[in-house]
């Protein structure tokens, strides 16, 4: 008898909305492993639901149809999507679709609420995750992916909005099979990330985002001096600011969150410049200042904290320099001249 597990589904439900036929197909467009992608395939074709057809020069990446047999589960798997997208259920388990035993039942009703285990996800400079302080290494890109996604978005989204926005070049169907992928790839430690209620998916209430944790910092010390508390003025913070939204990935859906990012670390980096020369520490806020103009070099704002940082430790030199650095910059992109506020500052210094 064939048992259906969430990989079998989700190989006869590839086949019957993208016709899909080669072994390589599914193993691409499913994130599956190949090792299990072909023990799959041939309890699939053992069972009568797919045929395996001969391809002359191809047997490295068969080609395989659907019964009759087969294409007869069509209906039986859109009413199990409607049903898992309708009661917002997980991604079917590696495990035999049955009902559990009375004895499973007394079971659970004896077993321990399960503990909660820390969960962390990090955005900033590139992606990782952490479970019960461990680090989860091989997370499938899919996966990754949709953890980003829910990360960036914090708030529940239904399934339906998730998968448009992450496979906006996908027809609705093609989209929600990756989606179904990506969450039947998480492994059991990782699943636990993903909360999955009525309102839609969204991180686990025990995951924390590191991005989070910066905005927030960010927009106290934009709050001024009375917002601040002592580690909002540390390296570390300093450290957290100046990282950029996942540096490597190109993702369309990532380019609005990074700029924003960007916007929001830049100003908050001017906001620590101030608030140290303030505090009597013209090192660190000159540090975090030069931080501001590496994110964005034209940006005056930026180089008037920098300059009096210099001036609050008494570097005369520097604040000149500086200022002169900029102006020579700013003519050469855009051909005008610094404002008279910042050239004001070191006017008195020019001339003596």
């Amino acid at each position: 008898m064939m048992h259906f597990e969430r990989w079998s589904l989700l190989i006869l439900g590839e086949a019957l909305t993208s016709q899909v036929t080669r072994s390589s197909v599914f193993e691409r467009n499913l994130l599956i492993d190949r090792r299990t992608l072909k023990s799959r395939l041939a309890s699939l074709v053992s069972s009568g639901l797919m045929d395996r057809r001969a391809s002359p020069g191809l047997d490295s990446d068969p080609e395989f149809t659907l019964t009759d047999k087969g294409r007869d589960l069509e209906k039986v798997i859109r009413e199990l999507n409607e049903w898992s997208e309708r009661w917002s259920l997980p991604v079917l388990a590696e495990a035999d679709l049955s009902i559990a035993t009375s004895s499973d039942r007394r079971g659970d009703q004896h077993s321990s609420m399960p503990e909660v285990v820390p969960i962390e996800v990090s955005v900033l400079g590139s992606f990782s995750l952490r479970v019960g302080g461990q680090a989860i290494a091989g997370l499938p890109l899919g996966s990754q992916r949709l953890l980003v996604f829910l990360a960036l978005h914090d708030r529940p989204m239904s399934r339906v909005a998730v998968a448009g926005k992450m496979w906006p070049d996908s027809s609705h169907e093609r989209a929600g099979v990756s989606l179904r992928s990506a969450l039947a790839r998480l492994d059991p430690p990782t699943r636990d990330a993903i909360n999955v209620a009525c309102a839609g998916l969204a991180l686990a209430d025990s995951a924390t985002v590191d991005l989070h944790f910066a905005q927030d910092l960010a927009h106290r010390l934009l709050l001024g001096v009375e917002a601040v508390v002592a580690r909002d003025l540390t390296t570390a913070a300093l450290r957290s600011l100046s990282t950029e939204l996942l540096t490597d990935w190109q993702d369309e859906w990532i380019l609005e969150d990074r700029e924003d990012w960007r916007q929001l670390r830049t100003t908050g980096l001017e906001a620590m410049s101030g608030i140290l020369t303030g505090h009597g520490q013209p090192l660190k806020a000159a540090q975090a200042a030069r931080a501001a103009i590496k994110v964005e070099p034209l940006r005056e704002s930026a180089h008037i904290a920098l300059v009096r940082a210099h001036l609050a430790h008494g570097n005369r030199s520097e604040a000149v320099g500086a200022y002169e650095r900029y102006r020579a910059l700013l003519h050469d992109a855009l051909g005008i001249a610094p404002s008279p506020l910042l050239t004001e500052l070191v006017s008195n210094l020019r001339s003596a």
